[in-house]
């Protein structure tokens, strides 16, 4: 007697919701790199903080901003060491901050957000 082969196991595939090509290439970037999402959240905030520039910022809120990016860089550098992307470019801001240089802590937070991406 010959054996019938069987058909192989069927697998279902659990329903999803639909991934744009932005979101979908968000998603891949934390996936490889989850130790920057923090920062990155710290400096896109920090980003839109300064985008949204009226005048001049006080210097509680500019303290408040560069503490924030400040606490987020450490908790980076722990998880990835000096040499982690955008560390330069995140202390650049913060001196900048620090400073009152809005215009340039704006341009290296840029730079942080492009080498972050």
């Amino acid at each position: 007697m010959t054996a019938v082969p069987s058909d192989p196991p069927v697998t279902r595939i659990a329903p999803h919701r639909t991934v744009t090509a932005g979101r979908a290439r968000s998603i891949a970037a934390a996936a490889r790199r989850p130790s920057t999402t923090a920062l990155l959240h710290a400096v896109e905030a920090a980003i839109t903080r300064l985008d949204g520039l009226a005048g001049a910022f006080d210097h509680a809120t500019r303290t408040a901003l560069d503490r924030r990016l400040r606490e987020a860089l450490t908790r980076h550098i722990g998880r990835t060491g000096e040499n982690g992307p955008a560390v330069p470019a995140v202390r650049v801001a913060c001196a900048h901050l620090a400073a009152g240089d809005l215009e340039w802590a704006y341009l290296s937070l840029l730079t942080a957000r492009d080498q972050l991406e």
